[in-house]
C-alpha cells in the first residue's frame, strides 16, 4: 500500500509538472486531479480486497444532490 501511494504522489507531482509546463487551463488541471484521486481510490480499494462498485458510488453522488 505504501507502494501505492509513493507512486501516486510521484505520478501525481509530474502531471502537475508537465500541466505547468504547457500553461493548462485551471479546469484542465482540476479535471487531471479529480480524475487521477478517482483512480487512486479505485486502485486501493482493489489492494485491500475490497473492490469499488463505481456504478454504485455515482449512484450515490447522484441521489445525494437531489
Amino acid at each position: 500500500m505504501i507502494g501505492l501511494v509513493a507512486t501516486f504522489i510521484a505520478f501525481l507531482a509530474v502531471g502537475f509538472l508537465i500541466l505547468r509546463y504547457l500553461r493548462m487551463h485551471a479546469r484542465e488541471v482540476w479535471a487531471f486531479a479529480i480524475i487521477t484521486c478517482i483512480g487512486f481510490v479505485l486502485w486501493a480499494s482493489i489492494v485491500i480486497h475490497s473492490p469499488l462498485d463505481l456504478n454504485r458510488a455515482i449512484g450515490w453522488m447522484i441521489d445525494s444532490i437531489h
